[in-house]
């Protein structure tokens, strides 16, 4: 582990027990995979959070608002020689920069995909950490299947070697279930970019992006051309997971009509980045909006 790694791990696992100050959030992405449903595989420095309410939007803003001042007043009372700089988007306090002996971590929560298809649970620190750096907490994470559904989103989306080394220990354990495709589904609409693009994504190289950003971060070393394979081989396992339902479901969303009786997801609709999504959808160019269902009905036929 790099020793500027384990600085900033330390100031994490100090700053974690006040999320349970702060119930309208649960804790999501890498650290919520690797320090609670794992045992701690690899190294995660920042604390990535989602607004569980499914309230309108200006009452959740400022709920993220209240909630994360108050996650900024208790971790200064907690680490008193700590500084804590919020930061803003859109008008909506929704992150904290932590800095504490030399170490930084962010702290954030996402303003647009609010809410889970699944309950958050509490869950302990992994058992390793635990006796590796002598803390221990339990705090509220959300449900591994919606964890691994917007990881397997984000591995597609950005093809960080970090997102694709998640996805590989999933491959290599559970795989991808039934509820985890659910949640995928669920984060796949809902995302900023046309869902033929994260489906089929062109492919980025690794090898810059892994020496700067990742080596170092796992017991396991030499591990890129792993990660090369996860990357290439995503797109069809994906792919091999969707039924006929859930392909009609997606081309019915992208035409603006979803039918929800497809997919037997709980509370999908109700969700903030799918209603965010759709209003979108039916804002677009009549043709452009007609090109984009032909180019996702077009990559649907062939897999």
């Amino acid at each position: 582990m790099k020793a500027e790694y384990e600085k900033q791990v330390k100031l994490l696992l100090d700053v974690l027990p006040s999320l349970n100050k702060a119930e309208m959030f649960a804790l999501k992405g890498g650290t919520a995979i690797n320090f609670f449903i794992q045992d701690f595989p690899r190294l995660s420095v920042d604390i990535d959070l989602t607004y569980i309410p499914m309230n309108d939007r200006q009452a959740a803003l400022k709920g993220i608002s209240n909630g994360v001042d108050v996650l900024s007043k208790d971790i200064k009372q907690r680490l008193p020689d700590s500084n804590i700089t919020p930061q803003s988007s859109g008008g909506t306090v929704s992150k904290l920069v932590i800095w504490k002996d030399n170490a930084q971590i962010k702290l954030e929560v996402n303003t647009v995909l609010r809410g889970s298809i699944y309950e958050p649970v509490e869950m302990e620190l992994s058992s390793r950490l635990q006796n590796e750096f002598e803390r221990f907490v339990a705090v509220q994470v959300l449900s591994k299947s919606v964890l691994y559904g917007g990881k397997l989103c984000a591995a597609l989306d950005r093809q960080h070697p970090r997102d694709l080394f998640d996805v590989k220990i999933l491959l290599e354990t559970d795989g991808i279930t039934d509820e985890i495709k659910a949640a995928f589904l669920g984060y796949l609409i809902s995302h900023s970019r046309p869902m033929n693009e994260i489906l089929n994504p062109n492919r980025i190289g690794l090898e810059e992006i892994y020496r700067k950003e990742f080596a170092g971060m796992t017991e396991e070393t030499d591990i890129l051309e792993d990660l090369k394979e996860v990357q290439a081989q995503l797109p069809s396992l994906i792919a091999k997971k969707l039924t006929d339902s859930d392909r009609e479901f997606l081309l019915s969303f992208k035409k603006g009509e979803p039918k929800w009786k497809l997919v037997d997801i709980p509370q999908l609709k109700d969700l903030s980045g799918v209603q965010w999504k759709l209003l979108n959808i039916h804002k677009m160019d009549t043709e452009k909006h007609q090109e984009a269902y032909k180019k996702l009905e077009s990559y649907l036929d062939r897999v």
